[in-house]
């Protein structure tokens, strides 16, 4: 029986996860951390300050894991701009106490590590799409604390610790908050379909990103943790850009309105990359993962959600 241990259990992939477990692995035991006093799901949770290095040992070496899947982090890019000391702080300063709480303790955990598609930078359009060789060009503080993560799991992976790492592209799906993009927009858009709101405010949608849909990322997670090469990096994503417009325009179609669309100038980001993919050929030759949900079906699930909620 594996034991798996998921930081930032509560998330939007950590729910996902466990959800995955519980239907590929059921006889797994799973434990979960995050700040929050309570959980809901069926594992066994503590409720841990992962910046606390002394209550991050303690959690590691109660549980003693097979897998840690490493979650737990401030992903929002507007967010580090905001309070980039916090961004640092959970990012790599967690991610530190854990490497050195295994370390410490001789285990054999396998550790995931998830980094970012932002630690690449600003590619021109015809260096797409991003390889996992690419030099890395961080544009802003949440990008430069992830770059920083990956480069400490490298660095202890020199010390016998087992580590693999991500350079995970934008997610998307069902209960994804609308503090991201991507839901804020579809929310709004159902809004607007159920007359309660008249304007649509929007940032720049002529930004193109990488999306996968969340039940894809949490598959893919799960084949690197088992098939991955300990100290290798794999980009998860689908290979395919789309622009924010295009996700309008498909959600749009499927409630059936035109939005009346104006730019809000403080949904404007400073540096940011107009035109992002991945290359995903790594991850699809040396662990056969391949992205199953549609991008017209996430679209149509995450309307159905906002709907419902």
């Amino acid at each position: 029986m594996s034991k798996y241990l998921i930081t930032g259990v509560q998330g939007f992939v950590g729910r996902y996860f466990v959800e995955y477990l519980l239907s590929h692995e059921p006889e797994a035991k799973i434990f979960g951390v995050d700040i929050a006093q309570t959980c809901d799901m069926p594992i066994a949770y503590h409720s841990v300050d992962l910046n606390n290095a002394i209550q991050t040992e303690q959690i590691i070496q109660s549980t003693i894991p097979d897998y840690i899947l490493h979650l737990a982090s401030i992903s929002s890019v507007g967010q580090s701009w905001q309070n980039p000391a916090l961004c640092f702080n959970n990012n790599t300063d967690i991610m530190l106490n854990i490497l050195e709480a295994v370390r410490k303790q001789n285990l054999k955990t396998r550790i995931l590590s998830i980094g970012s598609s932002e630690e690449y930078g600003e590619y021109a359009s015809q260096e797409m799409p991003l390889k996992e060789t690419y030099k890395l060009n961080p544009l802003n503080p949440y990008a430069v604390a992830k770059v920083s993560q990956e480069m400490l799991c490298k660095v202890y992976t020199v010390l016998d610790v087992d580590v693999v790492m991500t350079r995970s592209f934008n997610h998307i799906g069902p209960r994804q908050s609308d503090r991201f993009v991507v839901p804020s927009f579809i929310k709004q858009l159902v809004t607007i379909s159920q007359g309660k709101q008249e304007v649509m405010s929007v940032g720049n949608i002529e930004v193109a990103r990488d999306f996968t849909d969340v039940r894809d990322v949490v598959a893919a997670y799960y084949a690197i943790l088992h098939r991955g090469k300990s100290g290798e990096v794999y980009n998860v994503c689908s290979g395919t850009s789309h622009k924010l417009s295009e996700i309008i325009k498909t959600a749009e179609n499927i409630l059936g309105i035109k939005a009346d669309i104006r730019v809000d100038e403080t949904r404007l980001r400073p540096n940011d990359a107009m035109f992002i993919c991945g290359s995903s050929k790594k991850i699809n030759e040396e662990l056969g993962w391949f992205p199953k949900y549609s991008f017209e079906q996430t679209i149509k699930d995450i309307v159905t959600y906002w709907q419902q909620n």
